[in-house]
């Protein structure tokens, strides 16, 4: 039975983000877990070296969440574009894969991370621009360190021009 991971990086349960997740994930199959990274708040890196010189980090607040991500077979990363960017909850979670970037590099732990994973992405904007060239080259390097491989982009553009009670017909990309 697979195992599914959510992780959610808006602020808003109601939002267009939020309600693109309910879509996309009707027909996910197994156990579901979700991370919301604005109730959770995971805190920030701060560099301070320690994953460097041993597994792990001084940080516990994340050490749940990165338990149920190495069981998961599917990931689902869900959330609005801010700046060009990614929301800060979301970038201070993916900022501390960092750790496992260290246990290959520093530590010389192959794989640093068991398991393969197929991840969805999810991603709304205000703006019709696609934000793919920039929300990829941010995200692919942590993939490589985490066995997972990008499999479909769900994007929603263009929502500050879309009526909340208005139907909406995403863009899916297939990698």
């Amino acid at each position: 039975m697979p195992r599914n991971l959510i992780i959610f990086g808006s602020p808003n349960c109601n939002s267009f983000t939020a309600r693109l997740l309910r879509q996309e994930s009707t027909n996910l199959k197994g156990e579901t877990v979700t991370y919301n990274c604005f109730e959770d708040m995971p805190a920030p890196c701060d560099g301070c070296g320690l994953c460097k010189k041993q597994d792990g980090c001084k940080f516990s607040d994340l050490d749940t969440f990165f338990n149920n991500f190495e069981k998961a077979d599917n990931v689902i990363i869900a959330f609005p574009i801010y700046n060009g960017s990614f929301p800060a909850p979301l970038k201070a979670l993916l900022d501390r894969f960092q750790r496992f970037f260290n246990k290959r590099f520093a530590l010389g732990v192959k794989p640093p991370m068991n398991g393969k994973r197929d991840v969805t992405l999810i991603i709304t904007a205000g703006c019709d621009t696609d934000p793919l060239p920039l929300i990829l080259p941010q995200i692919k390097p942590l993939f490589t360190i985490s066995g997972c491989s990008l499999k479909k982009a769900v994007l929603l553009l263009d929502t500050d021009n879309i009526s909340p009670n208005q139907g909406f017909n995403p863009k899916i990309i297939n990698f």
